[in-house]
């Protein structure tokens, strides 16, 4: 049975990644933003204090914002279900405990090591029917749960599990699945135990075989008519009263009595481990089918949930969000968008930028220090990567075409085991990523080149941008290399697909992180932070 909680036609599998994943994650900071998806903030100790996450939230999320969609049909579909999830919360927390539950009572069976004990022996086959039994009830669980807020569903991905889920696993299905884990449940179950002194329970099969005759009358080939389990209790296991019971048993028409005839005991074990191995050969395939489904469903919950806890934070610290629209075409519009990384690491607000960037191929950010540039072309990156898989964006309105093909190249600190200079680590990076690009691919470069000679890292810079424009890859930069700035407004300022923002700065000095169109300045206006800082 398929989940398909992630997308319409297919489950979570193999899917391609960002090609340097592991730079955007570092360039943008997403780490915090995993971080964020581990731990509810409505949930809180004793103290206060928020309770301890779940890192396997914050992996899901990690996982699933690294492979992008490649459609709006898939962001669209992906974003109903999304919906319901904020808005049944109840039910998302529920299906990731009940997919816990039963992985953890899995796990403890082997699952991880194909189950407990030797292919083909009594204790394989016990592990096996305990296991389909865990799975058997966490389907009637989870079908319970979604049932219950079916009533509610929105998105087409809910309705359509709900639709699966009362078919593939009916209530004569389920009936049907009961009545064959009960009938080997004398062979999986404890045979006896003694529940008050003296007082015994015992579950027994009642098998009715049919058999041909061989040559010599001798017994020919067994079909089973029927397999039953029933508890039978008795007091003093040997006792009058059971050796009564048994005295009886063995009269009825067609039974045998196993307890004084060791050697028929063995082959009667025989026959019941033979028996109950045929029965449960035909259940296999269902532990394969429902055993993905739960691994489906911890994975996909998992990443739901964190999701919620993502919001959750954000509704914390005012952030308000919107679900971004995909256009078609090329274009890039936004109302108050904000850098979420900044804000959770603040603990606060943001200030947000609204633009339109439509048809723009090379964008260049200049202007005063700390003035919010690079906090700008974060919010852009985190902005596009959440919209690209499915989520909610921090902004009053978003829309951007896809951009399956992302980089970034921000400058950073030097490594202290590096072998070689920081600038010769700049142009490696820069070398992986030019490797991969292709036409329509998005670049993130934030202060590139800006850790050798301003004349230097302004010709390298030039050559770069202005190749990687030729080839048709949009760019977003931000420099402070202000004759590389010069040099491509004087070439492009008449460009259509050009242009250049500045971080806002005030005649006063203040800057109000807001970034405006305006040509290049020749100064970063260090001087005004030097008075500030030190007099």
């Amino acid at each position: 049975m398929n989940l398909n909680l992630l997308y319409r036609d297919r489950e979570w599998g193999s899917a391609s990644p960002y090609k340097d994943w592991l730079s955007i994650t570092k360039d943008l900071g997403l780490s915090s933003l995993f971080k964020a998806a581990e731990t509810d903030d409505s949930v809180r100790t004793k103290s206060g204090a928020t309770a301890a996450g779940d890192p396997y939230l914050g992996q899901a999320v990690k996982r699933v914002m690294a492979v992008p969609l490649k459609t709006a049909d898939e962001i669209k579909y992906r974003q109903e279900i999304l919906k319901d999830c904020i808005t049944k919360q109840g039910m998302v927390k529920d299906l990731y405990r009940i997919s816990s539950v039963v992985l953890a009572e899995w796990d403890k069976l082997g699952r991880k090591n194909n189950g407990t004990g030797e292919v083909g022996t009594k204790g394989k086959l016990i592990t096996d029917i305990k296991v389909l039994k865990i799975l058997v009830d966490g389907m009637r669980d989870v079908r319970e749960t979604v049932k219950m807020n079916a009533a509610g569903f929105g998105s087409e991905g809910f309705t359509g599990l709900y639709n699966r889920l009362e078919e593939e696993f009916s209530d004569e299905r389920r009936t049907n699945l009961y009545i064959v884990l009960d009938s080997m449940s004398f062979f999986s179950d404890i045979y006896e135990k003694e529940r008050k002194r003296n007082e015994y329970l015992v579950r027994v099969p009642k098998m009715r075989l049919e058999c041909g005759l061989s040559n010599g009358l001798k017994v020919g080939d067994f079909k089973i008519d029927s397999l039953q389990s029933k508890a039978v209790e008795y007091d003093k296991q040997f006792g009058v009263g059971n050796k009564v019971l048994d005295r009886i048993t063995s009269l009825s028409p067609g039974v045998i009595s196993l307890r004084n005839d060791q050697a028929l005991k063995v082959d009667a074990e025989k026959l019941e481990f033979a028996v109950v191995s045929y029965v449960y050969s035909y259940c296999t395939d269902l532990v394969s089918d429902f055993g993905a489904f739960f691994d489906q469903l911890h994975f996909q919950m998992g990443f739901y949930l964190g999701v919620i806890n993502i919001r959750s934070r954000m509704s914390r610290f005012g952030i308000e969000y919107c679900y971004p629209e995909v256009d078609t075409e090329d274009r890039l519009r936004y109302e108050d968008l904000r850098e979420l990384i900044l804000s959770f690491e603040m603990s606060g607000r943001t200030v947000g930028n609204t633009g339109r960037l439509d048809d723009k191929q090379l964008v260049v950010i200049t202007g005063a220090n700390q003035g919010g540039k690079s906090t700008f072309l974060r919010s852009l990156g985190v902005a596009q990567i959440m919209m690209q898989c499915g989520l909610m964006v921090p902004a009053k309105m978003f829309r951007s075409s896809i951009r399956t093909s992302i980089y970034t190249h921000f400058t950073r600190r030097e490594d202290s085991a590096m072998n070689s200079g920081r600038l010769d680590e700049e142009l490696r990076r820069m070398d992986r990523i030019v490797n991969g690009l292709e036409k329509g691919s998005l670049v993130l470069l934030n202060e590139s080149f800006a850790t050798t000679t301003e004349k230097d890292g302004s010709a390298i810079a030039y050559g770069i941008v202005k190749a990687l424009k030729e080839a048709g890859v949009k760019v977003y930069t931000v420099t402070h290399l202000l004759s590389f700035a010069q040099q491509i407004y004087e070439e492009t300022k008449d460009d259509e697909d050009v242009v250049f923002l500045s971080a806002e700065h005030l005649d006063d000095g203040q800057r109000t992180f807001k970034m405006i169109p305006h040509a290049p300045e020749l100064t970063s206006f260090g001087l005004e932070l030097y008075d500030k800082v030190l007099g």
